[in-house]
């Protein structure tokens, strides 16, 4: 629970791993679960997938700031804001409609992105990969001995 839910110290790339495998299930079945609802409900579907996400992103954040630590990053804020600003625009935009059409398909509505939606995404898309490479391929910053 503390790899999740405590602030302090510093974690490795194989703790990352672990961490970052039990919270890529958590929001598979999230998702799952919360698939039907969006289906459903529609809009309210839709704003309870965004609280969904709003709360995992607390044990991303935690997890993302013991390996950067790890890293010897500096001015953890920046880092944390570049890695996951651009996700939850793109998740808040396509909530509200902004930069995504909603269209009606055989009874589903769906949303597609429009330029700015689709840019966007690929900017989340980039933040992510850099993230993925930086906390969990990159060695850990030297230590003395």
């Amino acid at each position: 629970m503390n790899l999740l839910f405590g602030t302090e110290g510093t974690i490795g790339r194989g703790k990352f791993w672990i961490g970052f495998l039990i919270l890529f299930v958590v929001g598979i079945l999230a998702s799952l679960l919360v698939t039907g609802l969006v289906l459903a409900l529609g809009t309210v579907g839709q704003w309870i997938s965004f609280g969904i996400l709003l709360i995992l992103l607390y044990p991303a954040v935690v997890l993302s700031m013991k390996r950067l630590r790890d890293r010897g990053r500096d001015n953890l804020n920046i880092w944390l804001f570049a890695y996951f600003a651009p996700g939850v625009l793109v998740n808040f935009a396509q909530t509200t409609g902004i930069g995504f059409v909603r269209e009606d398909l055989g009874g589903l509505t769906v949303s597609s992105p429009t330029a700015l939606g689709g840019s966007l995404t690929f900017l989340a898309f980039l933040a992510f990969i850099v993230a993925i490479v930086d906390l969990g391929f990159l060695k850990g910053a030297e230590r003395p001995a």
